[in-house]
């Protein structure tokens, strides 16, 4: 009765962080992509890529791995040891986003030849915010192991992409022309007010304390766990970002705004396969204790709401599609094509997602990880080849087949090592 009671509260939470954080994620690129110039719009893109995959980096697999690690600790209302989780992995991602900040830096020195900081790229500029993506995503995740959907999810699906729209547009309202850095910084702001809520949350709710921590037991071991989920995480968010960053190299600077628009635009599966992987991912942590035979339940519970959300929302955006890149320009509807190849990519992908994330909860996760990098040299080589010829098209059908090659792989592991688990449970009955 507790778990439906909790699937019916999250499943609403779960619609309204989908349908309303894409909207008003929409208005927010709407209005950016509305006060800067496609080039600079494609800038921003490329800074949130890159700050997206290096605040997964600095955490070193911390947010994968909490709902499994703390499920047990919160349970037994534990808050020490929560504390001791959270701070053990923050340190780590405080210390390695000085390191990213610095490489950025120097890297970007080596490019321009120049140490002013106005002179570099929105990369440098979008790094300071990293750090406080990581302790963000390990704070989510302690509430969404807690089951506490509404404060995990609500304030970074509609809390931010609202702020920040409300920011672009009192920004172009006072000023006479809208800078990136301007967008960036309102953008750190709301990142750190976010922040700031979620840890308030955590302490009115007594699920964590800092004043008597009881530090991590065995970090060495905690992180060969946590890493092949972060690197499983990384590839993933690579190769959805990889194509803006060969796009910049190897198509027209208006060419990558057009693609962002088009990646906007299909980025609602997304949304919903991790809305639904957080729905069900405590459920799983918790059933995995009693063995993997009990918590099949759980995994095809998960996919069949994953699947039935999947098709719809494909079905809706092919439909809708092209209507919504003109709301970015008519020129964006350029990117029609490369928006069914996304969309179709996306589902691809989606309807997969949760047979991944069995295989990281499950000891497979190095599997996953080899998955995700010959989906990442295939989604290369491919953006290699058919960019220079076919543009964002190009790009839109890399991505398309490197996820279906990845669903497909993905799928033959988990069938594979089901069919050996069933053989074990035969001999053994015999």
């Amino acid at each position: 009765m507790q778990q439906d009671n909790y699937l019916k509260h999250g499943a609403l939470t779960l619609c309204v962080s989908v349908i309303v954080g894409f909207i008003v994620d929409y208005a927010f690129n709407l209005s950016l992509s509305r006060n800067l110039s496609a080039h600079e719009y494609g800038d921003y893109k490329v800074a949130y890529a890159y700050a997206t995959i290096c605040g997964v980096m600095v955490l070193l697999g911390g947010d994968r791995v909490a709902p499994k690690f703390l499920a047990k600790p919160l349970a037994d209302n534990a808050t020490s040891q929560v504390g001791g989780f959270v701070l053990f992995f923050c340190k780590i991602a405080v210390s390695l986003s000085l390191i990213v900040f610095v490489f950025t830096y120097l890297t970007g020195y080596w490019h321009i030849g120049s140490w002013s900081l106005e002179e570099h790229h929105a990369l440098l500029w979008i790094s300071a915010a990293i750090p406080l993506i990581a302790i963000g995503a390990i704070l989510s995740r302690v509430l969404q192991s807690a089951k506490m959907l509404v404060y995990a999810n609500l304030p970074w699906r509609i809390g931010l992409p609202l702020g920040k729209t409300i920011a672009v547009i009192a920004l172009a309202a006072l000023l006479e022309q809208v800078h990136l850095w301007q967008v960036i910084a309102a953008g750190i702001g709301l990142l750190l007010i976010i922040t700031s809520l979620q840890l308030a949350i955590l302490r009115k709710k007594n699920l964590l304390s800092f004043t008597s921590l009881t530090p991590v037991n065995d970090g060495t071991k905690l992180l060969m766990t946590s890493v092949p989920m972060m690197l499983a995480m990384l590839v993933t968010i690579a190769i959805s970002q990889l194509d803006l960053y060969m796009l910049e190299l190897l198509a027209l600077e208006h060419e990558v705004g057009h693609y962002a628009g088009a990646v906007t635009t299909a980025h609602m599966l997304p949304v919903a396969q991790v809305s639904i992987i957080a729905l069900f991912v405590p459920l799983l942590g918790q059933a995995l204790d009693k063995g993997e035979e009990h918590a099949e339940h759980v995994l095809w519970q998960a996919q069949r709401v994953m699947v039935v959300v999947v098709v719809l929302l494909s079905i809706a955006l092919m439909a809708s599609g092209s209507h919504l890149l003109k709301l970015f320009g008519e020129d964006f509807f350029t990117a029609k094509e490369a928006l069914r190849y996304l969309i179709l990519g996306s589902c691809f992908w989606a309807v997969t997602a949760f047979i991944s994330t069995w295989l990281q909860y499950t000891g497979k996760g190095k599997y996953v990880v080899v998955i995700g990098l010959l989906t990442l040299f295939t989604d290369a080589i491919l953006n290699w080849l058919l960019i220079p010829s076919h543009g964002i098209t190009g790009a839109a059908i890399s991505t398309c087949a490197a996820l279906f090659l990845a669903s497909l792989l993905t799928w033959i592991t988990f069938l594979t090592f089901k069919k050996q688990r069933q053989s074990r449970r035969n001999m053994q009955s015999a």
